[in-house]
C-alpha cells in the first residue's frame, strides 16, 4: 500500500520538546519533520516539556505517556541549555522503553560526542533530519540496515559509533507544509497572543560569532559528501508552500489574529518579498511581523513591508557598543545605521522592537550602557534584552575558552538567557549584570532626559548600592509597577517592564495599555 506516492511502512514516533523554564513557542523543525515522516505513513506524536504548559520534567508522568504511546522510535529535539533534561528523561528510560532514541537539533550537531555518549541514546543527527529520520523510521520498520544513514552518527552494539557524512543541504521546494497539528495550538495560541510562529527559509547570511550559523556551515564543509558553501545554505521555501501553511492553519485557528515570521533574516533574499508581497496580503490579510537586520533595510524595503501587511519589525541591535560589535560579535553595524533605521520605520508608522544583549566577553559597565543609551535614542516599542550564553563551538565560545572564561557547572545549570551569566566576571559585574537584566527599563529611562530620568536616576542608584542579599529580596516587580503608573498617568515617555524579565514596553504606547 501507498500514501502520497511513498510505500506504508507505520511507525510510531514520539518527539519529546523540551522547552524548561524558557518561553512557549513552536518548533518549526519538529513540524516539518512530523510531515515528512506522515507523508510517508507514519504516525507522529509530542510531549512538549514546558511548566507553562502543565508538563515540566515529570519522570513519572513521561514513563506514563511513552508506555502509553508505545512508540518505536523517540526523537528528543535538543537545544544546548536543557541538554540536562534529556539527560535526566534518558537516564531511566531504558528500565521500561526498549525501541529507538535518536537525539537532533542544535546541541547534538554542534557537540555530537557529548550527546551521544549518554547511554540510552543509539543514535544522533547532525544537521537537516528530514531525509535521514525517514531513512531511519524505513529501515527499522523493514528490520534493515540502518547503520549507514548518512546525516546519523549510530552506535553498534558494543558501543562503536558509525559517523556517517552529511548529504547536502535539503532544497525545500521537496518538502510539504509544516505539521502545525502536531502542537496543541488550542492552548498555546492564547498563550502567544494569538500569534502563529512560521518559518520560511533556513540559514542566515550574517556572520556573528555567537551564533550556529556560520560554525553549522563549516560542519557540512568538513563532513558532507558534496560540496557546499553558505550560499547553499540560505535557502527560501516556495511563496506557494507558505501560503498554503498558512491557510491550512488558519483555516483550523481562525482565533489567529497575527503571523510571527521567525526566521533570522527575512529580508535575505529580494526576489522573495517581492513575490510575497505582492500576494500575502490579498490571500491571508493578517498583520505579521519579521525579525530584520539593519544592514539590510532601506525605504524600498520597508513600503514593501508595509504595503503587504507587515505592522512590527524586530531589529537585532545586540549591542550599542561599537567596540563590542565589531571586535567581539563580528557584527559590522554602526549605530548610525540603526538609527537611520529606526527613523524609517518611524516614517511608516510601523512598530519597533529591538534585541540586545549584555554579558560579553570584555565588556565593560560603560559599554553596557552604551547599548541602553542606543536604545533611548532610537525609542523601540519593545526591547528584549538577554545575558549572553556561550553556544558550543562558536567562534565567541572558543574566544572565552581561550580566556578561561566559562564556569562550565553554571553554564550547566542554565536553561535560558535571561537569568544569569555563566562568565567568571568578578562578583561585583556579575551583580551588575544580574541588576541590568532585571531593571535595564529603569536605567534605560536615566537617558530619556524627560521628567521622569531624574527619579529613575533616584532609583538606579538605590539598587546600585544594593549589596547581593538586598537585591534578592527587593520587589522589583512592584515597584517598576508603581512608578510605572505614576508616569503613565502624567502621559510622560518611559520604559516599563513587560509580560517577563526580558522585555521592557515603551509607554504611554497605541500598542499597549
Amino acid at each position: 500500500m501507498e500514501v502520497n506516492g511513498f510505500r506504508l511502512v507505520d511507525m510510531n514516533i514520539l518527539f519529546i520538546n523540551l522547552n524548561i523554564g524558557a518561553t512557549v513557542g513552536l518548533n518549526n523543525g519538529l513540524a516539518i519533520l512530523s510531515a515528512v515522516l506522515k507523508q510517508r505513513g507514519h504516525q507522529t506524536h509530542l510531549l512538549f516539556l514546558s511548566e507553562d504548559l502543565g508538563y515540566g520534567v515529570d519522570l513519572k508522568r513521561i514513563k506514563g505517556d511513552i508506555l502509553q504511546i508505545n512508540p518505536d522510535i523517540i526523537g528528543i529535539s535538543l537545544p544546548e541549555p536543557q541538554f540536562r533534561y534529556a539527560e535526566q528523561i534518558c537516564d531511566g528510560i531504558r528500565d521500561y522503553y526498549s525501541g529507538f532514541i535518536i537525539c537532533g537539533g542544535a546541541f547534538p550537531t554542534m557537540d555530537p560526542f557529548t550527546v551521544i555518549r549518554m547511554p540510552a541514546v543509539d543514535a544522533i543527527c547532525i544537521g537537516e533530519g528530514e531525509d535521514a529520520l525517514c531513512e531511519l523510521a524505513s529501515a527499522l520498520s523493514s528490520k534493515t540496515d540502518y547503520f549507514h544513514i548518512k546525516n546519523l552518527w549510530v552506535k553498534t552494539k558494543d558501543g562503536n559509533i558509525i559517523k556517517n557524512s552529511l548529504r547536502p543541504f535539503k532544497d525545500l521546494d521537496e518538502l510539504p507544509p509544516e505539521d502545525k497539528e502536531l502542537f496543541d495550538l488550542k492552548k498555546i495560541l492564547p498563550m502567544k497572543n494569538y500569534q502563529l510562529e512560521e518559518m520560511v527559509g533556513r540559514g542566515c547570511p550574517f556572520k556573528c560569532s555567537y551564533c550556529i550559523n556560520d560554525s553549522y556551515v563549516d560542519i557540512y564543509k568538513e563532513n558532507c559528501t558534496e560540496p557546499v558553501n553558505k550560499k547553499s545554505y540560505l535557502r527560501m521555501k516556495n511563496i506557494e508552500t507558505v501560503l498554503i501553511e498558512l491557510k491550512n492553519t488558519i483555516k483550523l485557528h481562525p482565533e489567529i489574529k497575527k503571523i510571527a515570521f521567525i526566521d533570522d533574516s527575512f529580508l535575505m533574499f529580494n526576489n522573495f518579498l517581492e513575490g510575497f508581497s505582492k500576494r500575502y496580503a490579498s490571500e491571508i490579510g493578517l498583520p505579521y511581523m519579521c525579525n530584520v537586520n539593519p544592514v539590510s533595510f532601506n525605504l524600498a524595503k520597508g513600503h514593501m513591508l508595509k504595503d503587504s501587511g507587515c505592522d512590527d519589525i524586530r531589529f537585532g541591535i545586540e549591542s550599542g557598543s561599537e567596540r563590542v560589535k565589531r571586535e567581539i560579535m563580528n557584527r559590522n553595524i554602526s549605530n548610525k545605521k540603526v538609527i537611520e533605521a529606526f527613523i524609517i520605520t518611524a516614517s511608516l508608522g510601523l512598530m519597533t522592537s529591538s534585541f540586545n544583549m549584555i554579558g560579553l566577553p570584555t565588556e565593560t559597565k560603560e559599554e553596557v550602557m552604551e547599548t541602553l543609551r542606543l536604545n533611548a535614542q532610537i525609542l523601540p516599542d519593545t526591547i528584549k534584552l538577554m545575558t549572553f550564553y556561550p553556544f558550543k563551538n562558536t567562534p565567541i565560545y572558543e574566544l572565552c575558552e581561550k580566556m578561561d572564561l566559562i564556569d562550565h557547572k553554571k553554564k550547566r545549570e542554565l536553561d535560558n538567557y535571561d537569568t544569569f551569566t555563566c562568565l567568571k566576571f568578578p562578583p561585583e559585574h556579575q551583580l551588575f549584570l544580574r541588576k541590568v537584566q532585571t531593571a535595564f527599563s529603569w536605567y534605560l529611562n536615566t537617558f530619556l532626559n524627560n521628567e521622569a530620568s531624574e527619579d529613575y536616576k533616584t532609583k538606579v542608584i538605590e539598587i546600585e548600592n544594593m549589596d547581593e542579599s538586598d537585591w534578592l529580596k527587593f520587589d522589583f516587580y512592584q515597584a517598576d509597577k508603581n512608578i510605572s503608573n505614576k508616569y503613565r498617568e502624567k502621559n510622560i515617555l518611559h520604559y516599563s517592564s513587560f509580560i517577563n524579565r526580558s522585555l521592557a514596553a515603551k509607554f504611554p504606547s497605541r500598542h499597549f495599555s
